[in-house]
């Protein structure tokens, strides 16, 4: 298993291309997330058909070949710095294998998305195995509140402060305790396990892996969770954070016989590797925006979930703890994290 490759952090000035592989993005949701990066001080394309539909369904921006064609402009153009998906839904597997990942793989940049891009995540980290990014798109960035916003940048500028991730212990529950270090991986359940058997299956090994969902009863996310386990990939992680299968006390029976904490206990206690729940990502209002393929530190005993850079010479032998310390308070650390590493001098003088 080799590391995954770094991308280049984002610098006021930059231009960001924006595209739509999924479903359709209201043209005023647009209007608004282009001007909220605008006024950050960055440039905005757009593709030719970000706000097309497909003729023959009201779930897909336009066809697959143009969905694609956007894509791939936005991967060949020589001044994109980070290509921003316009909204989830649903769509983006069907284009997966129209991609020009070999152009990307020449030179890899940042990929910011979440939900129904999270088959886009799992194509780019088997075809490029760069880091991307698990974040809000072009349609929820207005939503967000200050501190959210922050975190958002700070990741793609490579600014935030590793170790450092602004999650209140409080709102989480410890499912397995202990200690577990990897990569970050995962996203989406039900892309996850919709991904088994295609070429770009999850590869959980060794790795932390996010978890979270929405609008899924619980007897669907066990589906999946079971799908994982069947093809024998979520005994290989190292440890797991979830968040939430948002929404799904609506879908259940009043009062629910199923839970997501029971549906965890059963899935995930027999595995023995550390887990918590309910860490604010996803479908969930403010979510933190994660660099998937980065170092990651779980210490579920304490609730907390970190980044920084691997150990040195262990980045394939990620470390794993079932005894774990308890503290109410949250790590901090001074190097900065580099989008998948600590940022050292010479990148830095190159960047500068």
């Amino acid at each position: 298993m080799s590391p995954t490759r770094p991308v280049r952090p984002l610098q006021r000035g930059d231009t960001i291309g924006v595209v739509a592989p999924s479903g359709c993005i209201p043209p005023a949701a647009l209007k608004a997330g282009i001007e909220l990066i605008c006024a950050c001080g960055y440039h905005v394309i757009t593709g030719e058909h970000v706000l097309d539909r497909a003729p023959h369904c009201d779930y897909l921006a336009g066809q697959d070949a143009d969905r694609a064609s956007d894509f791939n402009e936005m991967i060949r153009r020589d001044d994109v710095a980070a290509i921003f998906c316009a909204r989830g839904g649903y769509g983006a597997s069907r284009i997966a294998g129209l991609l020009d990942w070999p152009a990307l793989r020449a030179r890899p940049r940042p990929l910011v998305g979440y939900s129904d891009i999270t088959s886009l995540h799992l194509a780019l980290a088997a075809e490029v195995g760069c880091v991307s990014i698990h974040g809000p798109m072009i349609g929820a960035l207005p939503e967000l509140d200050a501190s959210a916003l922050e975190q958002f940048w700070a990741v793609l500028e490579g600014t935030l402060p590793a170790c450092s991730l602004p999650a209140d212990p409080a709102s989480m529950r410890v499912i397995v305790p202990g200690k577990a270090e990897g990569e970050l991986a995962g996203g989406c359940l039900t892309l996850l396990a919709s991904a088994c058997g295609t070429p770009w299956q999850p590869d959980l090994r060794g790795k932390i892996v996010l978890i979270e969902d929405v609008g899924e009863q619980i007897y669907s996310a066990d589906r999946s969770l079971t799908q994982l386990l069947n093809c024998g990939q979520l005994q290989l992680a190292a440890g797991f954070v979830f968040g939430d299968l948002t929404d799904w006390p609506a879908l259940e029976a009043k009062p629910p016989c199923n839970t997501v904490d029971s549906l965890l206990q059963d899935i995930f206690v027999p595995l023995g590797k550390p887990m918590i729940a309910g860490f604010p990502f996803g479908h969930v209002p403010n979510p933190l925006t994660l660099p998937l393929g980065s170092w990651a530190r779980l210490d579920a005993s304490s609730r907390t979930l970190s980044l920084g850079a691997a150990p040195e010479g262990e980045y394939a032998s990620p470390r794993l703890s079932v005894t774990g310390v308890s503290s109410p308070y949250l790590h901090t650390g001074s190097p900065r994290l580099f989008l998948g590493h600590t940022e050292d001098s010479a990148v830095r003088s190159r960047r500068e």
